[in-house]
């Protein structure tokens, strides 16, 4: 679908779909969204999402299980590079996530010890996230700083799904 029309018919659903997004839950930031096997897209299909942002527009998350050799393949989106830190205090220029967890696009906390830097992330409206829940796409789950940072992040999605 050409994008404009993809544009356009995404706004006519969330004018339409208004009345079923606030009865639906809202998965809120720091919340994990683990794709199930329903889900076939091919950016997002066996991926473990932290949502870093939501609002009542949209939500922004990092994909957590796509290691590459130097950081992590954080979505399809190929805008800007994040960094999650967990830390005791809020590192500089950084935000809350859940707990002590918290992402920053500041390079000097990519070098924190553990911190994880992320190029690229994933996108949605909040009509098209509650969409895709609705319709089992994703399970969600409470933000955990050891799922976050787990050390096997290759094998998250398998044990995540179980």
């Amino acid at each position: 679908m050409h994008r404009a029309a993809s544009a356009l018919a995404l706004l006519a659903f969330a004018q339409i779909g208004v009345a079923q997004v606030k009865s639906s839950p809202q998965p809120s930031t720091g919340k994990l969204l683990v794709a199930t096997p329903k889900s076939h897209d091919p950016d997002l299909a066996q991926s473990v999402v932290l949502l870093i942002q939501r609002t009542p527009e949209g939500a922004i998350g990092l994909i957590l299980n796509q290691p590459r050799k130097d950081l992590y393949f954080g979505g399809p989106i190929p805008l800007g590079v994040r960094t999650l830190v967990r830390s005791r205090t809020k590192p500089e220029n950084s935000e809350r996530v859940f707990g002590d967890v918290y992402v920053t696009e500041s390079a000097a906390s990519a070098k924190s010890p553990g911190a994880r830097t992320y190029a690229g992330y994933t996108g949605w409206s909040s009509v098209q996230l509650d969409d895709e829940i609705s319709r089992g796409l994703w399970k969600v789950i409470p933000g955990d700083a050891a799922i976050v940072f787990d050390t096997r992040p290759d094998t998250l999605w398998q044990r995540l799904i179980r």
